[in-house]
Order: C-alpha cells, then sequence, then structure tokens
C-alpha cells in the first residue's frame, strides 16, 4: 500500500469499528430498556361513556412492586370486545365505531386488567322552545331528548348547555337557572351534535289590590315593564281593563278567560285597573283577586 494512503484506511477503519460498537450498544440498551419489572397493580381510566367517534385516551396507572405508582404511555397492548365496538392503538387511543357496551382489555408486561367501555354515538337532539319558566322557581331542566342513528334514545349520555343570553338564564350542573325577565337562546350540545331553543323567563307579580270606584274595580301599582294580565271569571262577563301610564292599552273582552298585556314605559308612575271578579261573578263588593295573575313578562 503507499505510504500516503495508509492514514487514510487506517481512519476509515476506525470509524467503522466506532460505529459497529455503537449499534451494539445501542442494540444491548433496547433489550434492557424494554425490559420492564411486571406491575404489580394497576387501574384503568376511560370516560364513563363515550359519546362520539372522536378518540379518547385510556390512563393506565401502574405500581411498581416496590409501591411507585406512575403512568404508562408506552409498552401497553390492547383488545376490544366485542371487537367491532371500538378500536385501540397507541399510546391508549379508543374510538368507538358504534354505539354499544363492551370492554377494553390492557396488559402491561404480562400483567392484564380490562375496563367498560361504554359506547353512546349521538346523531342528533331533539328539543324544543321551553315556553314559560316563573324567574322564582330556581334551576330547572329542560326536556332534551339524545338519539343515536337508529332513532333510539341515548338516556345515560349527558347534556351540556350554552346561553347566549346569560344575564336571563345561565346553565350550571346540567341545569338551567333563570335570574330575570327575558328571553334566552340557548343551545343543547352532546357528542358532536347540538340543537337551539328558547327560554322565556317571567316573574310572578303581587301588589297590593286597592278598591277603587266603590269596590266594583281594583287598581295596581305598577313599575316600568311589560304585563300580562289574567282573569279567570266562574261564568262568561265582559271585563274591561285599564292601563295608566298607556292608554292606548285598553282593552275589553268577553267570556270567562280575559288576558290583557301592556308595556308601561314610566317608571313607578303606571299601573293597571279592572274590573273586580268577585262583582262581576255574584254582585259581592268584596275585594278579591281569586282567578287574577299578573305577571312581567319578556
Amino acid at each position: 500500500m503507499p505510504r500516503s494512503l495508509a492514514p487514510f484506511v487506517n481512519s476509515r477503519r476506525f470509524n467503522v469499528g466506532l460505529g459497529v460498537a455503537a449499534l451494539t450498544i445501542a442494540s444491548l440498551c433496547a433489550t434492557a430498556c424494554d425490559k420492564r419489572d411486571p406491575p404489580s397493580d394497576m387501574r384503568l381510566e376511560l370516560p364513563s361513556v363515550i359519546d362520539s367517534r372522536d378518540p379518547v385516551t385510556v390512563v393506565i396507572h401502574a405500581t411498581s412492586p416496590q409501591g411507585v405508582t406512575s403512568t404508562v404511555t408506552d409498552g401497553a397492548s390492547f383488545a376490544v370486545e366485542p371487537s367491532d365496538l371500538a378500536t385501540a392503538s397507541q399510546p391508549g387511543n379508543v374510538r368507538c365505531e358504534h354505539s354499544g357496551d363492551g370492554k377494553l382489555n390492557v396488559t402491561v408486561s404480562g400483567v392484564s386488567r380490562s375496563i367498560a367501555v361504554r359506547c353512546r354515538i349521538v346523531d342528533r337532539i331533539e328539543t324544543k322552545d321551553v315556553g314559560r319558566v316563573e324567574l322564582a322557581a330556581g334551576p330547572f331542566k329542560p326536556k332534551v331528548r339524545v338519539l343515536d342513528k337508529t332513532g333510539a334514545e341515548l338516556s345515560d349520555v349527558d347534556v351540556s348547555f350554552v346561553s347566549k343570553n346569560a344575564g336571563v338564564a345561565y346553565p350550571k350542573d346540567g341545569m338551567l337557572v333563570p335570574k330575570t325577565v327575558g328571553t334566552a337562546n340557548l343551545t343543547a350540545r352532546a357528542g358532536q351534535a347540538s340543537a337551539d331553543f328558547k327560554v322565556d323567563v317571567v316573574r310572578k307579580v303581587v301588589v297590593e289590590a286597592l278598591p277603587i270606584d266603590n269596590n266594583k274595580r281594583i287598581y295596581f301599582s305598577l313599575d316600568a315593564g311589560k304585563y300580562e294580565l289574567t282573569v279567570k271569571l266562574h261564568a262568561p262577563k265582559r271585563v274591561n281593563v285599564e292601563w295608566r301610564g298607556a292608554p292606548y292599552c285598553n282593552a275589553a273582552s268577553d267570556g270567562i278567560d280575559h288576558v290583557a298585556t301592556c308595556t308601561l314605559r314610566e317608571q313607578g308612575g303606571g299601573g293597571v285597573v279592572f274590573d273586580n271578579p268577585a262583582y262581576l261573578n255574584d254582585g259581592s263588593k268584596t275585594i278579591s283577586v281569586d282567578g287574577v295573575e299578573l305577571y312581567e313578562i319578556p
């Protein structure tokens, strides 16, 4: 060999030797690193109900023989029963294929545990406007039906609510809480489905009934706001309603059930006058509000 080439050849042999040594060390390290003592116990975490086809992660808590608990992020194997219910892949992603019940088996270093898998694939939500809810009634749960693709109701799926008018009604702990008089636009959500609906929050108004016109009529003093007065009689009669501060709302109607509405705009300067139901029913001049309801409405 020419003397001028010797340093180059020797250097190349040295580098090749280092590469072989590095591969050997890496192989030995991989073998040692893959070796894991079997856990003395394992605990699995998975949502109690999976309501969409979005993947969820199973969390694996393994306790070593020394009593140290840690989260396993690799080296586990998975199997779902029945196999067509869902798929499971590294590093622990579970994806439901259809609604149904089954279990997920997880194995780490020869130790296996299982956890229930409850797939509830939401296809749509059915709901309708709630209508009126009394302000003082407190939290309430609107009627919402959660359905899968077959039309079966998924009664064990949690429904969340979003309010576009939180000042009127707002969600709390899976229910809705009325806050003030008004109309709230809301959305019910479950899985990947949603539906919109409305709630009208009203307030029952109780004020002193003041007699006028020799007890033949009754007067309620009211603040500014929109009101609905209902009067229910024993027999068909004419009822006259006069809104103080808003004469354009005055009305008269015949029958048993009477409803009158008006918006009073003058703060502290309005009210409503109507025929005394007791006088209309039997000629009594006793002031009576039986069959009379007054609500502040949106």
